[in-house]
């Protein structure tokens, strides 16, 4: 009797291992075609002879605006620390600051942090 389930263990092994030997492999899939793909047209129509390009003209009026604002703060600055400067070249090494003197300093500070923002935007 073990002879028997031996024997159709093997049998059994042969045939289905000759399945996997005869099964077709899978088939390879082909590479896609690529199309090129045209762009959609533009919503807006351009005149071709006057192409104006709005967002570009829009910040570059926006920079020139910023760089004005730059140049009268600096020009601003630039009077008041010359101002305190003959205020302070004034006084005498043992007199002591004024109020008005601590104003124009805080004055300054401000308009330096202007500055410091227009230079970071």
């Amino acid at each position: 009797m073990p002879d028997t389930r031996r024997c159709f263990l093997k049998n059994l092994a042969g045939i289905s291992s000759s399945f996997l030997l005869f099964q077709s492999s899978p088939p390879i899939p082909a590479p896609r075609r690529r199309f090129p793909v045209d762009p959609p047209p533009p919503a807006e129509k351009q005149d071709p002879d006057s192409p104006v390009d709005t967002s570009r003209n829009m910040k570059r009026a926006q920079l020139q605006a910023q760089e004005k604002q730059f140049r009268e703060t600096m020009a601003r600055l630039f009077t008041k620390v010359s101002d305190l400067k003959l205020q302070v070249d004034a006084l005498h090494p043992s007199q002591v600051f004024s109020v008005a003197i601590f104003k124009q300093t805080q004055e300054i500070e401000k308009l330096a942090k202007q500055l410091k923002n227009y230079a970071k935007s």
